[in-house]
């Protein structure tokens, strides 16, 4: 057996890395550890003009990752407009990088401030203290921390109007007062990343000797031998972007055992299969089928041939990208291959290579192409879990048919509609002021819904709402995570601390 390694560190020459000056700041961390890690862009030190600017130390740059997405963008987001990687950790929340230039869109106002809520930096913590609990760590790239700071007062407006259509009322008073940054390990790429660098081509032997090099280990996992420049074959890229895929769907299984529904998909997962962007969460405790939707609008049924997503069938959003990437790539390859002036005739004969190998390794009859097979994998995973009786399973297998072949964009088999039930259970906010109620399929009433362990952790979040400075909401925090441990106080009985 191969030896385990660390995970490769995300590197400042990456071709879709960008070095963005930052200065230290006045955060406070939750972990000693991590104080190193209170910074700040600081654009106004990169100068006017060339001849003005000062040379910048490797430790006052943080590399933000340009991001291209093969199905759809969003208009001015170049890519990690408030994030980036610094001195071997991932920030964000550390103000507007190079890649914000959406910074003066009007409708975008939360995403172009370079401002992380420390609501939402306590959801990404929270969470991997969750799944980690549950063995489920790997599934993921954990929120190992964070750090906060006072909102300067006249923020405050600024946050609010970004939640337009909202009750602004409902806002914690934690969001009102404070401001964070959340700390993850490197190591990571996203398909856009790759997706950016190939839209983006230069030519030439070095570069796509870098480029499939970064692809190789960035798709693989900490299990994998390190991967060298000779190791870099077609087949092995096609080996590793399959393993990824696989690895995917694994990792969605484990979310879904342990209750956690993460609400928002795109372009939120990393190349090697892991989810990244942890602001979200739903959490019920254990395997929950059924809809979320805003408080005052759970329909009474959904048509089968919609386009709404049940939870646990929510990776078909993610294999969906994933084809379209595939997609992309193999394309893009095949042209490279017959168009690249800059490179010589070996380097196109490696791009062409590669779309080979990508079409063999998917064939048309590969599961992700293929509706019925991903149908019946998804259904198998799901039943495993449940343990349903034989006229349940048979309706979930055909709501699953249905989500696929929407999903997938295909007609679907199976027409009518799905009966919901609404249930009763304690969700805090996955966003700002969006308060969700959920149902379930008439044919799963009493079998699924939410555990102890579900409640606990949607009260241990109310423990960092509401506070309105740094002190009481890294207190909160701590008392939080004890709740999760179990070792603090018995489930159920967190409380919100008040205002210090």
């Amino acid at each position: 057996m191969s030896p385990t390694r660390e995970r490769p560190p995300s590197h400042p020459t990456d071709p879709w890395a960008v070095p963005v000056p930052v200065s230290p700041s006045g955060f406070t961390a939750l972990h000693a550890s991590h104080a190193g890690c209170a910074v700040q862009v600081d654009l106004g030190r990169i100068g006017s003009f060339g001849f003005s600017a000062r040379p910048e130390h490797e430790a006052e740059l943080l590399y933000a990752d340009l991001q291209t997405n093969a199905d759809v963008n969003i208009s001015h987001r170049l890519g990690s407009g408030r994030a980036g990687f610094y001195s071997g950790k991932y920030l964000k929340g550390v103000g507007r990088t190079l890649l914000a230039a959406n910074w003066h869109h009007p409708t975008d106002r939360y995403h172009s401030s370079g401002h992380l809520l420390p609501s939402a930096a306590a959801r990404e913590y929270l969470v991997s203290r969750y799944l980690e609990e549950l063995g489920a760590g790997d599934a993921l790239v954990p929120c190992e921390g964070l750090l906060l700071a006072p909102l300067p007062p006249e923020a405050e407006r600024y946050v609010e109007s970004s939640f337009s259509g909202r009750d602004p009322s409902q806002l914690a008073l934690a969001d009102r007062r404070l401001q964070a940054i959340s700390v993850k390990p490197a190591g990571f790429a996203r398909l856009s990343n790759f997706a950016w660098a190939f839209s983006q081509w230069r030519g030439g032997a070095p570069f796509v000797v870098q480029l499939f090099l970064r692809m190789a280990r960035y798709l693989g996992d900490s299990s994998q031998p390190e991967v060298r420049p000779g190791d870099v074959t077609p087949e092995t890229l096609a080996e590793r972007l399959e393993g990824a895929l696989e690895r995917l769907v694994h990792h969605f299984e484990r979310y879904f055992q342990a209750g956690v529904y993460w609400g928002s998909f795109h372009n939120n997962f990393t190349a090697d299969g892991r989810f990244l962007d942890l602001e979200t969460p739903i959490v019920f405790g254990g395997p929950f089928i059924g809809i979320v939707a805003a408080r005052g609008k759970l329909p009474e049924s959904v048509d089968l041939a919609g386009s709404r997503t049940f939870v646990g069938c929510e990776v078909l959003e993610c294999l969906r990208q994933l084809r379209t990437f595939l997609a992309f790539l193999i394309d893009r390859l095949e042209w490279l291959g017959r168009k690249d002036w800059n490179g010589g005739e070996l380097e196109r004969r490696f791009l062409w290579d590669t779309a080979e190998a990508l079409r063999a390794r998917f064939p048309p009859a590969h599961w992700l192409h293929d509706v019925g097979a991903l149908g019946e994998k998804l259904t198998v995973a799901l039943t495993a879990t449940l343990a349903l009786p034989r006229k349940a399973t048979a309706e979930l297998s055909a709501l699953v048919d249905a989500q696929c072949r929407v999903m997938l964009n295909l007609e679907p088999r199976h027409t009518g509609t799905v009966r919901l039930v609404p249930v009763e259970m304690p969700l805090a906010n996955p966003e700002p002021t969006f308060q969700v109620v959920v149902g379930v399929p008439r044919f799963l009433e009493g079998l699924v819904g939410q555990t102890r362990a579900g409640r606990t952790f949607n009260e241990a979040l109310g423990l960092v709402d509401g506070a309105e400075n740094v002190a009481t909401a890294l207190h909160g925090l701590r008392e939080a995570e004890a709740c999760l441990r179990g070792s603090a106080r018995e489930p159920g009985r967190c409380q919100t601390p008040r205002s210090a």
